[in-house]
């Protein structure tokens, strides 16, 4: 893959970067989200009707929780009458996150970490110098791959600081919280005055994908049940689709806590993702430029759009790629059978960089990029004249490791496969290249003879 460079575009920087919307990037996050009017409309309801919120925000992973979640506490924080502090690094859900203490640890840090940025002066009150001590040793011992922080031996109070052979409760930090979130109603931050805190938990979707992970989301959640019913405290959590029903529901006690119906977040739409790059471009255009160039034309998008079901996050990722594969400036925007044919030169390259095939296995995999319908390990026996073991074994199962191909269908219990997404683009590289040649042709003939 090739550098890209961006100011062939009138661009300072990438407009496709997958990483959400957050505050403080390089795109004014309050200028570069676009849509969700009804996801929007939702939330400032359930915030302005409640004195504390615990809701699930559902989806499939890239379509745009999190720059939802981060537009919406950047709003609160700063425009609406009544402000909610928030911090603007998210919570990321993981194996050591899921017990109270670590949790609560999280949120507190987090918070420090928010004022630090915004107003560092407020950290010479007491409580946030005892708050950050806490924080302190249990980063330092955390990346020293050291026990518990709790159990260290030093005794963070509620009256004074001393050191003494005691634990840090489970109990003591939720009382250090909850004074945590009354500092943010009673003083003033960077001159504003808040109301409450919004606590932003990311990425459940990694965490549900195995079933360890699961049980100890259910456990998790009803450990730290008197957490999420701290006043004033809104709580958003973000995850798959069955975030809802498979983890909250389980037991009656967590489930009551929450929002009883989880905001479910789909796709934009195919004029809203093309809006969305279009007001990033103008946001990166270079300061000397009169206007920015497209990359790509308009029906790039809606063609990877189809083939990855709204996804934006692998929509930008495909572009990049693309882009990658032409090291020349580019004098104008990429049509369709141009940048597909670059999408599957790439797709092809990584192939051939993450597995050695064989000339056979490429002739193997050159059919089923081909071939119009699924198939089977049967019809590649009898057209290859190969052994069904050898078919199985030394043609798809490396295919089917790397996630080149898949299972399809079923039909008479025999299975037929074809092309994952991701190598979709094998198949436009075929296409595109006789459609690219047809364009050639036609447009040499548009030239003047003496051309």
């Amino acid at each position: 893959m090739n550098p890209i460079n961006w100011q062939q575009f009138g661009l300072r920087k990438n407009p496709y970067d997958t990483l959400p919307l957050i505050e403080g990037g390089d795109l004014l996050i309050d200028k570069a989200f676009i849509g969700r009017s009804a996801e929007r409309k939702f939330l400032d309801s359930l915030f302005e009707s409640n004195n504390r919120i615990c809701l699930t925000v559902c989806g499939d992973i890239g379509v745009g929780k999190t720059s939802l979640a981060n537009f919406h506490k950047f709003i609160w924080k700063y425009t609406k009458e009544k402000l909610l502090f928030s911090f603007r690094r998210e919570i990321e859900a993981n194996n050591d996150l899921l017990n109270k203490k670590t949790f609560l640890i999280e949120i507190i840090g987090s918070v420090l970490r928010e004022i630090r940025l915004l107003d560092p002066d407020l950290l010479k009150n007491e409580l946030l110098k005892k708050l950050s001590q806490i924080v302190d040793i249990s980063q330092t011992i955390a990346l020293s791959g050291g026990g518990s922080a709790f159990g260290f031996g030093l005794d963070f109070g509620k009256e004074e600081t001393t050191t003494t052979p005691i634990q840090l409760s489970a109990t003591l930090l939720e009382e250090h919280f909850i004074d945590l979130v009354n500092f943010i109603k009673n003083n003033k931050i960077k001159g504003r005055t808040y109301s409450g805190l919004i606590v932003h938990v990311n990425n459940f979707d990694i965490i549900l994908s195995s079933e360890k992970g699961k049980k100890m989301s259910i456990d998790f959640f009803q450990e730290i049940r008197d957490i999420l019913q701290t006043p004033d405290v809104y709580f958003l959590f973000l995850g798959p689709k069955n975030l809802f029903k498979d983890i909250i529901s389980v037991h009656q006690r967590v489930k009551s806590i929450f929002y009883q119906t989880p905001l479910v977040i789909n796709p934009l739409s195919k004029n809203e993702i093309v809006k969305a790059f279009e007001e990033r471009m103008q946001l990166l255009k270079s300061n000397d430029v009169a206007s920015y160039i497209k990359p790509v034309e308009d029906e790039v998008i809606y063609k990877i759009y189809d083939l990855y079901n709204g996804d934006i996050r692998s929509i930008m990722a495909s572009i990049v790629d693309i882009l990658g594969q032409y090291s020349e400036k580019l004098a104008k925007p990429l049509s369709v059978n141009e940048a597909m044919l670059l999408l599957g030169k790439e797709r092809w390259e990584k192939i051939e960089n993450i597995i050695k095939l064989t000339d056979e296995q490429k002739e193997i995999l050159r059919y089923l990029a081909s071939a119009e319908k699924f198939i089977s390990q049967k019809e590649i026996v009898k057209i290859f004249n190969k052994t069904k073991s050898n078919v199985s074994w030394y043609y798809f199962k490396p295919l089917k490791e790397h996630n080149i191909i898949e299972e399809k269908n079923i039909e008479n219990r025999t299975p037929y496969y074809g092309l994952t997404a991701d190598y979709i683009p094998l198949k436009w590289l075929i296409n595109s290249q006789k459609e690219v040649n047809k364009s050639i042709d036609d447009k040499s003939k548009q030239l003047p003879l003496n051309l």
